[in-house]
């Protein structure tokens, strides 16, 4: 069997397109040794929440560092919920809990440095309508940046 991907990266939110991307990776990879590393951008959560309550959170306040640490916790369960899936199937995945950037321009930075050949994100994520409206969906960003192969899984 020739393998088409060598590097996938794999970004994902908890929501049903995402973990359809998920199974779309666990079938391409099935009969391959593609490398694949699974991401999730925590950073991407606290700003969709800041934008969801239409307010300013200031950074230290209580209720900042509650929403960042009540994230990361879903961030990682959710990491380790897919990474099982992956197991389970003998493929071992790295996974990747990001803070310092949103996961679009993560994947941008990452394809340039680590020259994956495929980037796989679900369709629609876990954004409010009025933000998909007025700043765009992640996968629409990365198909005008990032310069590789992009699967965007409905």
């Amino acid at each position: 069997m020739i393998q088409l991907f060598k590097k996938i990266l794999l970004g994902v939110d908890g929501s049903e397109d995402a973990m359809k991307a998920v199974n779309r990776v666990l079938e391409m990879t099935k009969e391959d040794n593609s490398e694949v590393v699974l991401f999730h951008s925590v950073l991407h959560r606290v700003k969709d929440m800041k934008f969801s309550l239409g307010t300013n959170i200031s950074m230290g306040s209580n209720l900042s560092y509650e929403i960042h640490r009540d994230q990361v916790k879903a961030a990682n369960e959710l990491l380790k919920k897919i990474k099982d899936m992956f197991s389970k199937e003998g493929k071992n995945v790295e996974t990747r809990l990001i803070y310092e950037h949103g996961p679009q321009y993560y994947i941008e930075e990452q394809v340039k440095k680590e020259g994956f050949d495929l980037v796989v994100l679900g369709c629609k994520g876990e954004h409010t309508k009025l933000k998909r409206t007025i700043i765009g969906t992640v996968p629409e960003y990365v198909i005008n940046h990032a310069n590789t192969d992009i699967l965007i899984v409905k």
